[in-house]
């Protein structure tokens, strides 16, 4: 092969890589993808990580030690009755000591602050994941009903001219073309305002995601088949132990029982420890001493009423948040199980129906058994029947997720 040949081979072959990204066509994004990028962005989930952070620095307060404290006094001073005088001053310095079993209890409390943190952060991933996935489901029915009113849109065109056809040769009356003409106008209307809606969800679910998905993103799913059945006692038991709304409440309770220790030593006052080195005109003093506040009057007990009744109505909250739980669940339940037994009865029994209702009627009219008529009724029929299994199978994805989320996840 001579020079320019291979120059105009390697050109075409670098010219067809450059071209394949265009060949490909916009990307499918995948459930995972779409919620790892909502777990990144979205301002809610940062705002609970400060939270984390906020406790972490009242951890580092509780270790930190009272500062030392240093005293000077000076002045001049004269000898009362004699010529003598100078200067004088005092120099201490003091230093309070935190009782080991009080500091413990207080740094005991910030650790649980922060795993009750770290537990609503959970929480609050788990309510982004379950609003992501609402979005999402919703764009992917809103893709079957343009998918549907386009198909339907292409039979009413055929439908159309296969009537103009008969009323030219004769066939039918005019009357029936204007059936079908009204027919076309109504589902290119419906065409037009099933894709209306697709581009408002879609842009909704970008938005949600701040804009993070290009323009003409394309979503990968399993719309169609249902996930296997799980029953309640699960769902239960998973809420029950794994949901981290009840884990942060748990720790909010350890958190006030700590609270609550360390107000009951606050009541033994803390030793200040002082050293001072004084300087007067004949004299100097060096030494120590001990400062320490006699609990006459505050014995803190205002303090520990409020850490102990701060206990109890965590301990309260706590078994409020497992009733709610629970209650959600087994109604969510109910309507997850409803939409799955609509959407089985879709696939196996209505839908086939439908369509061989619609196969005859088609065949009958094409036969001219049956009028115009006949055969718009059973179109409608069978557009309305897709529509609403369509429309089960939204409430169905939109019931399990919503169930996914009172169980914490964990199912």
């Amino acid at each position: 092969m001579t020079p320019n040949g291979l120059a105009l081979k390697a050109a075409l072959c670098l010219a067809l890589l450059m071209s394949t990204p265009a060949m490909a066509g916009p990307r499918a994004y995948s459930l995972p993808e779409l919620e790892e990028i909502a777990l990144k962005v979205h301002p809610g989930l940062r705002k609970a990580r400060e939270e984390v952070r906020k406790n972490e620095a009242e951890l580092r307060i509780t270790k930190q030690y009272p500062n030392p404290e240093v005293e000077f006094e000076g002045g001049n001073q004269r000898e009362r009755g004699g010529p003598d005088s100078g200067l004088t001053y005092t120099v201490a310095l003091s230093q309070t000591l935190e009782w080991p079993g009080r500091r413990s209890k207080k740094q005991e409390a910030a650790r649980f602050g922060i795993d009750s943190a770290q537990k609503l952060v959970t929480n609050e991933e788990l309510n982004v994941i379950a609003r992501l996935r609402e979005l999402y489901y919703r764009v992917l029915a809103d893709e079957q009903f343009v998918k549907v009113a386009r198909e339907n849109l292409d039979s009413a065109k055929q439908l159309l001219e296969l009537v103009e056809k008969r009323v030219r040769l004769g066939e039918s009356r005019q009357i029936e073309l204007i059936k079908a003409q009204v027919e076309f106008y109504t589902l290119e209307r419906e065409h037009e305002k099933a894709r209306t809606t697709l581009t408002g969800d879609r842009q909704v679910l970008n938005r949600f995601l701040l804009e993070n998905l290009p323009a003409d993103f394309t979503l990968s799913n399993k719309f169609i088949a249902l996930d296997e059945a799980i029953p309640l006692t699960r769902w239960r038991e998973t809420a029950l132990t794994a949901h981290p709304l009840i884990a942060a409440q748990e720790a909010a309770v350890r958190q006030t029982e700590s609270s609550l220790g360390a107000e009951r030593q606050a009541w033994v006052p803390e030793v200040k420890f002082k050293f001072f080195h004084t300087l007067e005109i004949d004299q100097r003093t060096t030494g120590g001493g001990i400062s320490l506040p006699l609990p006459l009057w505050n014995r803190k007990g205002g303090e520990v009423d409020k850490a102990a009744a701060a206990k109890r109505q965590a301990v309260a909250e706590l078994g409020l948040t497992r009733q709610e739980l629970e209650t959600k669940l087994a109604s969510q339940y109910s309507l997850y199980m409803v939409a799955r037994r609509q959407v089985e009865s879709f696939q196996k029994n209505i839908l086939p129906q439908a369509a061989e209702s619609l196969r005859l009627a088609e065949f009958t009219y094409r036969q001219g058994e049956t009028g115009l008529l006949e055969l718009l009724d059973s179109r409608r029929v069978h557009r309305t029947t897709e529509r609403d299994y369509y429309q089960a199978l939204l409430d169905y994805w939109q019931a399990r997720t919503e169930l996914w989320r009172i169980a914490g996840g964990g199912v």
